[in-house]
């Protein structure tokens, strides 16, 4: 073999070697001769609603709160306190619509305690009781001979805070309803 064979052989080699680590370069994307560095991120580009956003002189635009609609009236009590008569009123309307030929099922009675108490809480949201939250709670168990103990606590404002208890039975099941109306500041 001459040299010139040998020559043109060992560039053919270094050839396909070139154009190997190039196609495996662009196998994966990068052109291996300039790779980009990413700019350092805080962590907040996964959390939504969070952006950098455009650059302007002023810093924070898109992060500041919505203008004030209304100023502070600084009233501290309800306009509309918690009435507990008109409370166990719904209460016991809603019981009385929907208990009262219930017979105590394992698959329809925990729909029945939701629904029930959905519908205390639709109910007395709808008087409009302001800095309120309603809290509703309906226990339905089966009648079998046994005990039941109930506690709840809060932190209590006795001025301000107040709450309606209904328990009712038939002949296989009782039922408890409590609603809360808990004071907000």
């Amino acid at each position: 073999m001459d040299t010139a064979s040998k020559k043109s052989k060992v560039s053919m080699m270094t050839m396909k070697s070139s154009t190997q680590t190039k196609s495996i370069a662009n196998v994966a994307g990068k052109s291996m001769s300039r790779l980009r560095v990413r700019k350092q991120s805080y962590g907040f580009s996964g959390v939504p609603g969070i952006s950098a956003g455009k650059r302007s002189s002023q810093i924070g635009l898109e992060f500041k709160r919505p203008p004030l609609l209304f100023l502070n009236t600084y009233q501290l009590d309800s306009r509309f306190k918690f009435c507990e008569p008109a409370v166990e009123k719904i209460v016991d309307q809603v019981v009385e619509r929907h208990f009262i030929h219930h017979k105590y099922n394992d698959q329809d009675s925990p729909a029945l305690a939701m629904r029930v108490a959905g519908e205390v809480m639709r109910d007395v949201k709808s008087l409009g009781f302001n800095r309120y939250r309603i809290i509703s709670v309906v226990t339905l168990g089966q009648k079998r001979s046994q005990c039941y103990n109930n506690a709840v606590a809060f932190l209590w404002d006795h001025e301000r805070d107040s709450y309606v208890n209904l328990q009712r039975e038939v002949t296989s099941a009782f039922i408890q309803v409590t609603v809360f109306g808990v004071y907000l500041d």
